[in-house]
This record gives structure tokens, sequence and C-alpha cells, in this order.
């Protein structure tokens, strides 16, 4: 057999290979989704509810303390209040109130530990530069606590400030593995280290497509705290044991808690679709090469049939 008919015969023996593999991760993939996104799904029902509560909370103290001053209960007193007077200085007001003069932004960042997965790294690495540029341009300090190994090597050998990195998050993500993030990031917080933090990382929105997002974590700003629910606490008053601040020491670390875990198992679900898409696209790709190869295998051999036939005609026909 000629040599290029042995060489298409390897490739297309390659190819074929190469395609069993990346249709075997496809599966995995798929996999590691439909769990991801089960838990993602009631996970946030979970944290909706903290939120509810918390806003409640800060609802009613923010109306008991306007009624105390005798200040009506409108939409611009309620913004203009100043938590530290209605709950003291504290870790409560110091995680709901806005600082001032913000010289330093922290932004935690969700990428993956492994390649593989299509696009979803280089996306979080350009969306992440493009705000760092923005940041600068206010004068403001950046401080990256990154979470996965793609974004930190990244940042780090681009001069960027890595105060804090995590690598190894299982693909299935548990709670417990959010807590030592969660707990450096508030502890940064509470001393200065950054003015505000954002948590930035891939959301799922399907199978086949993702957004990245961008949410302020600290100070917890992303509360409903307005007339309506003031109008609410009117008419509903609330018995908290032992004390409402005391109550939400607990529950704004659980919060926090619950945000940074959501936007981990909200990025992990994103990471397993780009990877899903992205083998079921390797795979394909596999296939149509060896759909290729082949038929360039085949001609080949017509050509050598042809060749041979001709050969042995005109060898009948000299001896005639």
């Amino acid at each position: 057999m000629p040599a290029s008919l042995l060489e298409l015969k390897k490739k297309i023996a390659s190819v074929k290979q190469t395609g069993k593999i990346t249709e075997a991760m496809h599966m995995v993939s798929a996999s590691k989704l439909n769990q991801t996104e089960g838990h993602d799904k009631g996970y946030t029902v979970y944290n909706d509810h903290i939120r509810q509560t918390i806003s409640r909370l800060i609802s009613s103290q923010v109306v008991d303390s306007l009624r105390e001053q005798d200040i009506a209960i409108d939409k611009n007193n309620i913004a203009k209040i100043d938590y530290t007077d209605v709950f003291g200085l504290g870790i409560t007001a110091d995680m709901i109130q806005p600082r001032k003069d913000i010289k330093t932004t922290g932004f935690l960042v969700i990428s993956g530990d492994r390649g593989l997965v299509g696009s979803y790294n280089s996306n979080v690495i350009k969306n992440m530069m493009s705000i760092f540029e923005d940041e600068r341009a206010q004068g403001h300090e950046i401080k990256v606590l990154a979470v996965g190994s793609v974004g930190a090597q990244f940042f780090k050998k681009n001069n960027i400030n890595v105060v804090y990195e995590k690598d190894g998050v299982s693909d299935v993500p548990t709670f417990d593995e959010s807590l030592p993030i969660v707990s450096t990031a508030i502890k940064m917080f509470l001393n200065g280290v950054y003015d505000q933090l954002y948590v930035c990382y891939t959301h799922h929105v399907n199978s086949l497509s993702s957004a990245f997002r961008v949410e302020k974590m600290l100070p917890i700003v992303d509360l409903d705290i307005g007339v309506k629910e003031a109008e609410a606490h009117k008419e509903l008053e609330y018995d908290i044991e032992p004390d409402a601040n005391s109550v939400l020491m607990k529950l704004l670390p659980q919060y926090a808690r619950s945000t940074i875990y959501g936007a981990i198992l909200d990025a992990k679900t994103a990471e397993h679709a780009s990877s899903m898409t992205a083998m079921q696209s390797a795979t394909d790709n596999a296939n149509d090469l060896v759909s290729n190869l082949t038929t360039k295998m085949n001609r080949a051999r017509q050509a050598q049939i042809t060749t041979e036939i001709t050969e042995i005609i005109s060898g009948a026909n000299a001896l005639e």
C-alpha cells in the first residue's frame, strides 16, 4: 500500500480516537451540568428568602428610627438614612452602609482551573481587564480575590494585585468550600483592605448561552428597603429576640456567604455548559474530518486501482 494511503489510514484512526475522547468529555460535562443546574435553582430560592428577611428587619428598624425623629416615611428620607444612627457602630452598619470616600475596589473574580471550556475563561479575563481600566480611570486602586487558577495566573502575570487566590473548587461545589472564601472577603472589607467588593462571574442562562455579571457584594446593597416595605411595617409589628442588630449580625454574613456560594455555583454551571458545547463542537469537527479523510482515502485507492488496471492492460497489449 502506498505511503499516502498508510498516512491517511493513520490520520483517520487518530482522529476517530480523539473524537471518542471528546464525546466522553461531552457526556461527563453534561452530567455535571445536570447536577449543578439542580443545585443552582434550589439555592436561588434559599438566597431570595434570606434577602427578604434581612430587608424586612432593616426596614422595620429604619421606620422606627424615622418615627422617633418625627420624620416623614418617604422614598427620599429612607434613601438618606444613616445606618450608623440606626444600628450604631458595628458589623451591621459596616456591611450595609456605603463608604463615602472610595479609594480601593475589590473584585472577587471566578474563573476556571482548566482549559477545554471554549471561551469561558477568555471572556472572564477580557471583561475584567475592561473593568480594571474603568476603575483606574476613576482613580481607584484594584485588589483581586481570584477563585480559579486560570484567572489568578493571568492577573499575576499582568501585575494586577491578587490579594487572595483559591483553586481546586469542586466541579459540583459544596457550601463548605465557599466558607473560607467568604470569611476572607468579609475580613478584608471590615479591615479596610478595600472599600467595596464586587463579585464577578459568568451567569448560566441555558446550555447554549451565558452572560458575564458584576454584582456589588459589600457593602450589601441588593436589599428591598423602601416605602413599600415601610408601609407594610406600619401594619405589621415585629417581635425580635434578642434584638434586630444581633439577628442581623448573624444574617448579614450568612447572606454574603450565600451570595458568593450562589455565584460560584452559577459560574460552575456556566463552565460545564461551555465545556459541553466545546466538546460537542470538537466531536462534530472530528466526525467531519474523518468523513473528509475517508473520501480522500477512497479516491486515492480508486486512483491506485485504476493505475494498476491500466498497467495490466498495457502489458497485455504489449504481448500481443
